[in-house]
């Protein structure tokens, strides 16, 4: 569909009955215009002018109003899934996998592993939709399901930063999943969570995000990030224990009974983290269809080709009348 930046300049359409009302040809005396033989080629040459003047003006006013035509969507068909990336940012994720400061122990911290596996899985897979968010204490949104996929790799690389804060994972789960709300399902949907800690998710919070996933149809892969003598999501707790003690097993415990494909790795080096993000590429890889946006086409220098061409055609025909007999 045509559409238009500066659509007041259309109001100049209208002066493009000018031609069919003045023809702007000088008069010639004869002495009788009844015994002028009839002339089709020059009746027909004078509607040409005129329909030359009004194209003129009509181009030049859409012209000046921006003329383009939108961009429609293109439908693309590959294998592949739409994956919201939920990234912890706490400050633990700035701690080596041998536990500590990686940049005293001269190792990779724990957020620079993940940010250099997660960029070759998005490189990896180029018929995929990503979705980045990152969260602490509080969510952020970093980008919605996109197949630009420079743009996530890019803001991926940002998590490279110093991390702060706590690990919120409710808030970041219910961002994530509202990055499928009312988009039409056309491949596999999933929720990468990775993290290295974890913490209680409130009942009333459980049930919308149990919700959430069930409606939506969205599989959730935890890859935990765990430290030498860290808790596992998997080790139950002893009884006396409370849930403050061990979130990562009633987090997981949760996560079980969400009514959803859902599947837990425990990484506690570089090497292990590459094997779960490597073992969730070859999962999700199902048949993907989805609505591929086209840029807008500029219809300007159309326009301006149409109003050159009437106003030359005019010069032309000025150039070429007879003044008198």
């Amino acid at each position: 569909m045509i559409a238009f930046d500066q659509p007041a300049w259309l109001l100049g359409l209208a002066l493009a009955v000018l031609p069919w009302l003045w023809h702007g040809q000088p008069r010639v005396a004869w002495a009788s215009v009844a015994s002028l033989p009839h002339d089709p080629l020059s009746r027909a040459i004078g509607l040409g002018l005129r329909a030359a003047g009004s194209l003129a003006v009509a181009a030049a006013s859409a012209s000046l109003a921006g003329a383009y035509l939108q961009g429609q969507p293109v439908e693309r068909t590959g294998t592949g899934a739409h994956i919201v990336v939920l990234l912890d940012r706490s400050a633990s994720m700035a701690e080596g996998f041998a536990g500590g400061s990686a940049e005293r122990e001269g190792g990779e911290s724990k957020g620079h592993a993940a940010a250099r596996l997660l960029d070759e899985f998005v490189r990896l897979r180029g018929r995929d939709l990503f979705g980045l968010i990152f969260f602490s204490t509080a969510p952020m949104h970093v980008l919605s399901l996109t197949e630009d996929h420079g743009a996530v790799r890019a803001a991926i690389g940002a998590s490279r930063s110093m991390g702060v804060g706590l690990t919120n994972i409710s808030a970041g789960l219910a961002m994530a999943l509202a990055q499928f709300e009312d988009r039409p399902r056309t491949g596999s949907r999933v929720v990468l969570l990775v993290s290295d800690g974890a913490a209680g998710i409130d009942p009333r919070s459980q049930t919308r995000i149990r919700q959430r996933f069930q409606q939506d149809g969205v599989q959730l892969y935890w890859i935990y990030l765990r430290s030498p003598g860290g808790n596992s999501p998997t080790r139950l707790p002893s009884a006396e224990a409370g849930a403050d003690v061990a979130p990562e097993y009633h987090l997981n415990a949760f996560f079980q009974d969400l009514g959803a494909p859902y599947r837990l790795y425990e990484a506690d080096d570089p090497q292990s983290l590459a094997a779960a993000i490597a073992d969730v590429s070859a999962l999700q890889n199902l048949p993907l269809r989805y609505l591929e946006p086209q840029p807008r086409r500029a219809l300007a220098p159309w326009f301006d080709a149409a109003a050159l061409c009437g106003a030359l055609v005019w010069v032309l025909a000025r150039c070429g009348e007879v003044p008198r007999w």
